[in-house]
């Protein structure tokens, strides 16, 4: 009687133990896709807890990026020696060595100069654990309007146009006349591309309204097969902020449905912005308190002085510094008050013209700013 007793109770503490809440045992492991959803998942690698060298293999045809972050689920990692290869055989190595605990990921790591197409990541690491495997995962920040998730992408210009999305517009199969809204918070931009999926259009009337109440009415017929295109359309001026396009059309066939018609950009290059200046860098920073780094990057050149611009935001800046491509360092005293799309002074650099690696900054957003992020825009006056 006291063995079946016995058998029964240790039955019962089986049974009991599968209800043991996982946590009890493990964390739950984070969806990186909620956390992160301006990230894609590039890749991963499961590695052995011991010392080695490991390549997350991407390939050119998973877009380009501007950033990118590695997580660590089921271990803790020490990585140093992380090489970035780029599409044209290019690398970066950042200068990051990062620990990781179970589950957390990196910091965001900057790419330099302009959105890349990654072609893998190597890393060397080593385990704090004596046994089993971690999975190491690699995540990609896609350059705006590259993003699989963006709306119309999937019919979207040839990326190398490097032409941002701005809108579409679902159009019946008659006569009629649409808009498309565009609005100042997605940037400036010199021209402007159409394309039409799921049917064939013609289209007559576009007018292009900018953010100051100006309009533009291109001397233009347009006529689309279906997944064509237009040429690109050149706004007028220099580097205009786009509200809406109007556009009358007519269908070419008779059938039922709806056809698309898209909106594409051409941004306005930062690199262009102020003559006898070089852009060196971008950084989109958090409307909160923090710091944050530019990487030179492939900026090459020497520069006697610098400045800084913001947009789309209302900044407080301190204690920046720059870092030269001998090491050494130089420390700006003084405290900038950026309100939207203005920018600094000339800043002199110390002594000759100098080479630069990085520029490091504090910032804060202004009291009874707005949320979001702005974007932090560093040029170098280069020497003569």
């Amino acid at each position: 009687m006291k063995t079946g007793l016995w058998g029964i109770l240790a039955l019962l503490a089986l049974g009991l133990a599968a209800f043991v809440p996982a946590d009890a045992q493990r964390r739950d492991k984070p969806n990186w896709k909620e956390k992160f959803p301006d990230y894609e998942k590039l890749g991963q690698k499961v590695v052995d807890f011991g010392a080695d060298m490991d390549t997350i293999d991407v390939g050119a045809g998973d877009g380009r990026f501007v950033s990118i972050m590695i997580g660590v689920d089921d271990g803790n990692l020490e990585m140093w020696d992380i090489k970035v290869t780029f599409g044209n055989d290019e690398t970066y190595s950042p200068e990051v060595r990062a620990n990781f605990s179970e589950d957390e990921r990196s910091r965001q790591i900057d790419l330099p100069g302009d959105a890349r197409v990654i072609k893998n990541v190597t890393f060397k690491y080593k385990s704090k654990r004596k046994d089993g495997k971690a999975t190491v995962m690699l995540f990609g920040k896609p350059a705006k309007g590259d993003g699989p998730d963006k709306p119309g992408a999937g019919a979207r210009p040839d990326s190398k146009d490097g032409l941002h999305f701005l809108g579409e517009r679902k159009v019946d199969y008659g006569a009629d006349k649409d808009t498309i809204e565009v609005g100042a918070s997605e940037g400036r931009f010199v021209a402007i591309v159409i394309s039409v999926t799921d049917g064939e259009l013609e289209m007559w009337n576009v007018v292009i309204e900018f953010a100051n109440g100006e309009k533009e009415s291109p001397d233009t017929r347009l006529n689309f097969g279906d997944k064509e295109r237009s040429r690109q359309i050149d706004l007028p001026g220099n580097k205009r902020v786009i509200k809406k396009v109007t556009f009358a059309y007519k269908s070419k066939v008779t059938r039922e449905g709806k056809a698309h018609v898209k909106l594409w950009g051409k941004p306005a290059g930062a690199a262009d912005r102020y003559e006898g200046w070089k852009h060196l860098g971008t950084r989109v920073v958090d409307f909160a308190k923090d710091t944050d780094v530019i990487i030179v990057g492939e900026s090459k050149g020497k520069f006697t002085a610098f400045m800084v611009e913001v947009e789309d935001g209302d900044l407080e800046m301190h204690d920046i510094t720059v870092t030269f491509g001998n090491s050494k360092q130089h420390s700006v005293d003084t405290r900038m008050d950026f309100n939207e799309n203005s920018r600094t002074r000339k800043i002199d650099l110390p002594g000759e013209a100098r080479t630069l690696e990085r520029l490091a900054f504090k910032y804060k957003s202004v009291k009874g700013g707005r949320d979001g992020k702005a974007t932090v825009n560093v040029y170098g006056k280069e020497a003569k």
